[in-house]
């Protein structure tokens, strides 16, 4: 009897073991696929800013270009509307500007808790291994059980 109980140790000590390997597995393949998906969140904001700062150079040159105008109307060049598409395009530059850092705030939280999620499934993976462990020295011990108390303990070995 003592055999079959160090058996069934071993036995559920090892299934005990592959479950917990398996399940380390996908926390870590789930901490990979967020780990890529705040590296994309990353690479899409970098872009964003790529493109603002294209957008702000072209509205600098607007503005190069309005205070040409401006110029021209203290010359008495120019009609009032000139005045009023540049204070239009003062508006535009600041509302620009407010949108950026939203977006920037957006996508900065995105990435911490991608971030973060990857972090915790990695420690969900560190955790079953070790429960996975626990699993092999339960079959280890049942192994050390068979040993002991296997066929040549009881004298019932092929010398007798």
């Amino acid at each position: 009897m003592p055999v079959a109980a160090a058996a069934t140790a071993v036995v559920a000590g090892t299934v005990y073991q592959v479950d917990r390997g398996q399940a380390a597995s996908r926390a870590q393949k789930r901490a990979s696929e967020r780990q890529i998906q705040a590296s994309k969140v990353s690479g899409a904001q970098k872009e964003r800013e790529r493109q603002l700062a294209v957008r702000k150079q072209q509205r600098e040159e607007r503005i190069r270009r309005a205070r040409v105008l401006s110029a021209a109307e203290v010359s008495g060049v120019s009609g009032s509307s000139v005045a009023t598409s540049t204070i239009g395009s003062g508006q535009t530059i600041a509302a620009a500007g407010t949108a950026f850092a939203t977006g920037a705030n957006l996508a900065n939280q995105q990435i911490s808790s991608l971030s973060q999620q990857a972090a915790n499934l990695q420690s969900q993976a560190s955790y079953d291994l070790a429960r996975g462990q626990i699993g092999s020295a339960v079959a280890g011990l049942g192994m050390a059980g068979i040993s002991v108390f296997g066929p040549s303990a009881s004298g019932g070995g092929e010398g007798t």
